[in-house]
């Protein structure tokens, strides 16, 4: 009798750890969504200091972004959160961007398979061209190659493919992407200027066909999401873009 009430206290402290672990788990995976609107340069670098990446707050710019590059680089997906890998990719993409002195998005084309066919980020300071956002960038470096005609049918793109941006899409690459017609996955939302939860503002012709391919926030793990927000945000460095 004692052995066997000593076993059943025993299963009840590991059901019990269990639960303090899952809750802990659900509590660090969890990014508010307020985190994702970042006002001023002060906040920003409170921010880059509280990530893993061994960024101060005194750092300088290049000192920022190559702690960044170091980071992300060596970064390791963990396996429960399955989009890491491409959230991953996209994130070096906007900090590329960023490296070159324009806005900090990344997005990446991937085939049924789970590979990335394409690459590309936001180019619109570097070419002073006000198209050219980061997935607007990766359709258009896309259809300019040779092989993407396998994947296309005239102007619309043929089942199977997946766009995985860094960020949420704004209104402009919501519309191109729904256009060409494929499922699309972000791994930071935009709270001030995303599309996926305004498709009601849209005419409804037009939400009827966005309403045909998927929008979602991927399942990515806080860092990535944090950093993917923060590089997305990266102009409060340096205040670039248009003035005045």
């Amino acid at each position: 009798m004692k052995r066997t009430w000593l076993i059943f206290t025993f299963l009840l402290l590991i059901i019990k750890a269990n639960i303090v672990v899952a809750q802990i788990v659900n509590t660090t995976d969890t990014v508010p969504n307020s985190y994702f609107v970042t006002y001023s340069k002060g906040e920003y670098m409170q921010k880059l200091a509280n990530l893993p990446c061994g960024i101060r707050e005194s750092d300088s710019i290049k000192t920022v972004l190559y702690k960044l590059s170091i980071y992300l680089k060596n970064f390791v997906p963990d396996k429960r959160f399955t989009d890491d890998k491409y959230a991953k990719a996209s994130s070096l993409q906007a900090l590329k961007s960023v490296q070159e002195g324009g806005y900090g998005i990344g997005a990446i084309l991937i085939d049924s398979n789970g590979n990335i066919l394409e690459a590309a980020h936001n180019k619109q300071l570097q070419l002073h061209r006000s198209d050219l956002h980061g997935e607007m960038s990766l359709l258009t470096q896309f259809e300019q190659k040779k092989y993407a005609a396998k994947y296309m049918n005239a102007y619309v793109y043929k089942p199977g493919l997946m766009v995985f941006s860094s960020a949420e899409p704004c209104p402009m690459c919501f519309i191109r992407l729904a256009t060409v017609g494929v499922n699309t996955v972000y791994c930071t939302p935009g709270p001030d200027d995303g599309m996926v939860n305004r498709v009601s503002c849209l005419p409804p012709s037009w939400a009827d066909l966005a309403a045909k391919h998927s929008f979602k926030k991927g399942n990515c793990s806080p860092v990535m999401q944090k950093i993917a927000h923060l590089l997305f945000f990266s102009f409060l460095l340096d205040g670039r873009g248009p003035k005045g």
